[in-house]
């Protein structure tokens, strides 16, 4: 039965109204919460630079040998320009607009500290290395990064008050084995009893069966079901957030049966208690609750900020690679048309974000009437097809740059999982538990799949690197992948 079936069949309207009210908040406050950090960190630098002025032109301040003149406020203000500039990506990169953040009181105060820190010397480097005569009284350079260190801790305990204040309790539901299970709801109890606001309304059975209402052994807790049961608990809106337990071993089995049953839209999210084992070769995608470590099964990763920034740089550095790239298409197409008959550009069809087609551009590397015979064939190394040039513009990547076009009308990014035929997805959807998971983001130009893969890396292990940059996405792993891709073109090698 479907989501939307089952919650008409089951939920009084008032109970999925209530549902959607609960579903909704959590990311919502936290975007008014992300909205309201950026406004009050774009006043702090405007309020923070007038009041630096002032303070130093009307009250006299310790190691000053006088006031300043009212005619030094007139200008220039270059300093205000490069202070807002950098204001937003160091406090970004200082971790500022992350809510974990707001959790430490500590972390609150060194990370503005650090950030605003960099900032006075970026405004003082900018100073020096202009090399003119214009000067800038430095004691309103300190004071300005006084007032705006105090501003922007003030705005982070402000937000920090209104979630505390605005917050639900969270309502979490467990899965796995007895044992986990009774372990982990022990430990949330304590962490609800600090003031996390939880409550774990029942337990999930990952193996066996039992009646729904039995208690937990050695805990308070009830089963509510199995897995196959965690479509109705969802559709009626009794869990915010469902967190698997599982034991050492089976694991991925287990994570990919909770994904099937819950594959739609949240709540709820779905978090894991990692193994030992992924706890000793890689890093967590940051979340807890109290001491408990989760891997969080992100199924909407675009919410994160980066990914806004990342769209404005799409757009900004393919205007600038396409102009740099241009008199090279030039003469990749004169030989393209002086060396074989057809079309110089080849479309293709491609399924990109959200599993829609689009139509994807690049020069013409192989025969015109090389799938005529064949049908949709997959290419492969030393593929007799490919034409003369086509090989030397395959080998340099110089076939992909009208791609940079589709980068402009929205259909892809620069870096992001390779897009797949539609005549091959279906496949491969059927075939690889979680690849329809690659079309929650834009596909890419290149990505990790293709700076760390061989030409012949599967199609499962491709995924792996997909899902592993989807769900860590950072704009320095971006950077991190564009020079690892001018790297693999250099040695031509990578996918």
């Amino acid at each position: 039965m479907s989501r939307t079936t089952t919650r008409d069949a089951l939920a009084r309207p008032e109970e999925a109204d209530d549902s959607t009210v609960r579903a909704g908040w959590r990311h919502s406050i936290e975007q008014r919460a992300l909205f309201l950090m950026l406004s009050a960190d774009a006043l702090s630098v405007l309020i923070a630079y007038a009041a630096a002025f002032l303070v130093r032109i009307w009250v006299p301040l310790p190691l000053t040998a006088h006031l300043l003149p009212p005619q030094v406020f007139e200008g220039p203000h270059s300093a205000l320009g490069v202070a807002l500039v950098t204001q937003f990506p160091l406090l970004y990169f200082f971790g500022l607009y992350d809510m974990r953040l707001l959790r430490r009181e500590l972390s609150l105060l060194v990370a503005p500290l650090l950030a605003l820190t960099t900032q006075l010397l970026v405004i003082a480097g900018w100073y020096f290395f202009r090399g003119d005569e214009v000067t800038f009284p430095r004691s309103v350079l300190v004071m300005f990064t006084f007032v705006n260190f105090g501003l922007v801790v003030a705005s982070r305990f402000g937000v920090r008050r209104v979630l505390r204040e605005g917050r639900r309790v969270l309502r979490v539901a467990l899965v796995g084995h007895a044992k986990e299970v009774a372990e982990l709801s022990h430990v949330l109890r304590e962490a609800s009893s600090m003031g996390h606001a939880i409550e774990v309304v029942g337990a999930i059975r990952s193996e066996g069966f039992g009646p729904e209402g039995e208690a937990v052994p050695g805990s308070d807790v009830t089963w509510l079901g199995g897995t196959r049961d965690l479509a109705r608990i969802a559709d009626e809106g009794r869990v915010d957030q469902v967190i698997l337990v599982p034991s050492e071993s089976g694991q991925e089995g287990l994570l990919d049966r909770v994904l099937r049953a819950t594959d739609v839209p949240l709540p709820p999210r779905v978090a894991v208690v990692p193994s030992v084992h992924e706890l000793l070769i890689g890093r967590l995608a940051s979340l807890s609750i109290d001491d408990v470590p989760l891997i969080e099964v992100a199924r909407d990763p675009r919410q994160d900020l980066a990914f806004a920034i990342k769209t404005s740089l799409d757009y900004v550095l393919a205007t600038l690679l396409l102009l740099f790239a241009a008199p090279l298409c030039g003469v990749a197409a004169l030989a393209i048309r002086l060396t074989s008959p057809g079309p110089i550009f080849y479309r293709q069809r491609r399924v990109g974000q959200g599993g829609r087609e689009f139509m994807m551009y690049k020069l013409r590397t192989m025969r015109h009437d090389a799938e005529e015979e064949t049908g949709p064939v997959l290419a492969n190394r030393g593929d007799a097809r490919v034409t003369a040039p086509g090989r030397f513009l395959r080998a340099t990547r110089i076939d992909e740059v009208p791609q940079l076009l589709n980068v402009l009308n929205g259909t892809m990014s620069l870096i992001g999982p390779r897009p797949e035929r539609p005549e091959f997805v279906e496949g491969l959807v059927r075939e690889i538990a979680g690849y329809a998971e690659r079309w929650l983001v834009k596909p890419g130009l290149s990505g990790l799949a293709q700076v760390r893969g061989e030409y012949d890396t599967t199609a499962a292990y491709k995924l792996k690197y997909d899902l592993a940059y989807i769900h860590n996405y950072s704009l320095l792993l971006d950077i991190r992948i564009m020079v690892e891709t001018v790297k693999a073109l250099l040695t031509r090698r990578g996918i």
